[in-house]
């Protein structure tokens, strides 16, 4: 059991993963590095609003790339949709070798005195770090509509990087996320920083998520060195009276199972408060959801807009549900005000001027989605049969 687990961390991961070429809805893109001495690929996938607005967003870099590009963008997808968390752009770094990348120090032998060739490369942490501090934000902010918000998430030993970067490059990134990570590495060397450095709440403000897999046979407690690692580096931070820190156990996940629990759960901890509906004070009024956005905008530091579908929902459960048509066009309205370019938004609002009987309205609004969507014939024909009225 024990080498298989070892097996687990140290071999790339593309030894386990289906040979698969084709890049879901993302951007491939090389940078030469300069502090590496190589190219580095990295892969970005843009919200499915991107384009319709002006918005800037916050940013996801996740490393193994090849092992959790579609993981991230599908996650972030599926939660943004259901106005869980905000729209996301995903950054996911790719490693030639990532026993190098991935590993803050050079080491030949294990905790356990087993030697490995993987080991010979380990040591590349430190410049992978500064590559992403010094060349690859640059070159996203460059690029892309980002915001100030930044999160770094890794696996295994990727959770062990982030982990590191939490330790030495705090202010860098808003929230880490560390799943299952690898912290037996160099006998203990991220708790062991943690316990001889002067790390206060103040130094380590930015948001922390661990998870922890079960890594061992089933039914049986995990006492794995992993766990152990884990839960040391745990209480080293209760013990620093450090906040702002999540810790979950998957009971039910091994280490390769894990990340998707913990993804899930990490966005869900880090944009806690986001997801309006769950607010006890929330009431359908554009007041409120206003209000509600210019909260999260200033504690994110960044511009939140209500996203274009919550806002159809909310207006249709008036227009549909209770018919009231007032109401329908308020929401309806504030959404043509958010999104311009969106055809559903003039659609809708049609819709609704057309139930309260504002003919002309109706046909105006119709005429202008149509002039955002040509060609489309349900709204043509919508329009076609008002003029006909």
């Amino acid at each position: 059991m024990r080498l298989i687990f070892l097996s687990l961390i140290l071999f790339p991961k593309s030894f386990f993963a289906q040979s698969n070429n084709t890049i879901i809805a993302g951007e491939k893109h090389t940078i030469y590095s300069k502090i590496i001495g190589e190219d580095k690929e990295y892969w970005v996938h843009l919200p499915v609003n991107y384009d319709k607005s002006d918005n800037h967003y916050p940013v996801l870099y996740i490393t193994d790339g090849d092992e959790h590009f579609s993981l991230a963008s599908g996650a972030t997808e599926f939660m943004s949709s259901q106005y869980m968390i905000p729209e996301m752009i995903v950054v996911s770094i790719f490693h030639k070798d990532r026993n190098h990348d991935l590993t803050p120090t050079h080491i030949t032998v294990n905790n356990e005195g087993f030697r490995s060739d993987a080991l010979k490369v380990s040591g590349g942490g430190e410049k992978l770090l500064q590559f992403i501090e010094k060349e690859l934000i640059v070159e996203i902010e460059r690029n892309y509509r980002t915001g100030p918000y930044r999160i770094l998430a890794g696996h295994s030993l990727g959770g062990l990087f982030s982990m590191y970067a939490y330790l030495n490059r705090n202010a860098l990134f808003n929230a880490f996320i560390s799943m299952d990570p690898a912290l037996t590495w160099d006998n203990h060397l991220c708790e062991r920083m943690l316990k001889t450095a002067s790390y206060q709440s103040a130094s380590l403000s930015s948001k922390l998520y661990i998870s922890s897999a079960h890594n061992a046979p089933y039914g049986e407690p995990d006492t794995s060195p992993f766990r152990r690692s884990q839960d040391a580096f745990d209480q080293a931070l209760k013990s620093k009276q450090i906040e702002n820190v999540r810790h979950d156990y998957f009971e039910d996940r091994n280490h390769l199972a894990v990340p998707y629990n913990s993804l899930y759960a990490a966005l869900t901890y880090i944009f806690s408060g986001y997801y309006i509906l769950d607010d006890p004070q929330f009431v359908l009024e554009i007041s409120f959801i206003q209000k509600f956005y210019e909260e999260q905008s200033e504690l994110y530091d960044i511009s939140f807009t209500p996203a274009e579908g919550l806002i159809e929902m909310l207006g249709k459960y008036f227009l549909f549900d209770i018919n009231e048509y007032g109401k329908a066009i308020e929401f309806f309205t504030f959404n043509t005000m958010n999104y311009p370019t969106s055809y559903r938004a003039f659609e809708y609002l049609a819709k609704a001027h057309r139930s309260a009987g504002h003919k002309e309205e109706a046909i105006a609004n119709f005429r202008k989605a149509l002039a955002l969507s040509p060609g489309n014939k349900d709204i043509q024909k919508m329009l076609t049969e008002l003029e006909k009225q």
